[in-house]
C-alpha cells in the first residue's frame, strides 16, 4: 500500500509538474554555478519542498480523496505517507545541492574543495532540521485550510523573521545582532548543538504529523 502511494506521488511529480520541475532545475544550475556560497543548499530543496507538498493539492482535484479512500488506504497511512514522500524528497534534493555546490566549487577553482566541503558539513544538520520544521508547519496547514493559506503561512513566518532581526537591530543596536549571530554560529558550530537542533527538528515533525493524522480524520468528503 505504502509502495503504491509512493509510486502514485513519484509518478504525479515527474509527469505532472514536469516543466516546473525542469524550470526549477534550470534555475538552480545557473544561480548554483555562478557563485560559491551555500546559498543553493537552502534554495533548491525550499523549491523541491513546494512542489512535493504540491501532491496534496493534486490528490483533492476533482475529488481525488473520497475516491482514493474507496481503495484500501486508511487517512493515517495516507499522511505517513506523505510525510515520508516530503521527507525523503527533500533529503534527495538537498544531496543534488550539495552535487551542485561541489561543481561549482571546481568551476570557480576554489582551492582546498575538500576543506570548504568539511568545513559547511556541519551545517547538514541545522538545514535538515529547518526543512523538516517547514514541512511540519506546511502539511497541517494545507490540510486544514488548504495550499493558499499554506504559502500565505510561510510567507507570513518569513516576514516575521526578518521583522523580528530588523526590530533587534533597531531597538537593541547592531552589536547586539552580532552577539546573537555570533551565539548561534557558536551553537550551531558545535556537535552537541547540531545534533540538539536535529533532533528538535525530527520532534517538531513527529508531532506534525499527529496533528496532521487528526485533522485529516476530521474531513468529510
Amino acid at each position: 500500500k505504502m509502495s503504491g502511494l509512493l509510486e502514485k506521488d513519484i509518478c504525479l511529480l515527474l509527469k505532472g509538474h514536469r516543466n516546473t520541475m525542469i524550470l526549477f532545475l534550470m534555475i538552480c544550475v545557473f544561480l548554483g554555478l555562478s557563485q560559491t556560497d551555500t546559498f543553493i543548499l537552502g534554495y533548491f530543496p525550499f523549491l523541491m519542498i513546494v512542489l512535493l507538498i504540491g501532491t496534496l493539492s493534486c490528490d483533492e482535484a476533482d475529488n481525488g480523496l473520497p475516491f482514493l479512500f474507496t481503495l484500501p488506504i486508511d487517512r493515517k497511512l495516507y499522511i505517513r505517507e506523505k510525510y515520508l514522500f516530503c521527507v525523503a524528497g527533500t533529503v534527495v534534493s538537498f544531496v543534488l545541492a550539495w552535487a551542485l555546490y561541489l561543481v561549482s566549487l571546481l568551476v570557480h577553482g576554489v582551492s582546498n574543495v575538500s576543506g570548504v566541503l568539511l568545513e559547511n558539513a556541519g551545517m547538514i544538520p541545522v538545514f535538515l532540521a529547518v526543512f523538516f520544521i517547514t514541512i511540519s508547519i506546511m502539511i497541517p496547514v494545507q490540510i486544514k485550510c488548504g495550499a493558499e493559506s499554506a504559502r500565505v503561512m510561510m510567507a507570513g513566518i518569513c516576514f516575521l523573521f526578518a521583522g523580528v532581526i530588523l526590530f533587534v537591530q533597531k531597538v537593541a543596536g547592531e552589536a547586539t545582532l552580532d552577539q546573537i549571530t555570533e551565539l548561534i554560529g557558536t551553537i550551531t558550530g558545535t556537535i552537541p548543538g547540531q545534533a540538539g537542533i536535529f533532533t528538535a527538528g525530527i520532534v517538531v515533525l513527529l508531532i506534525s504529523y499527529r496533528i496532521s493524522v487528526g485533522f485529516m480524520e476530521k474531513q468529510e468528503f
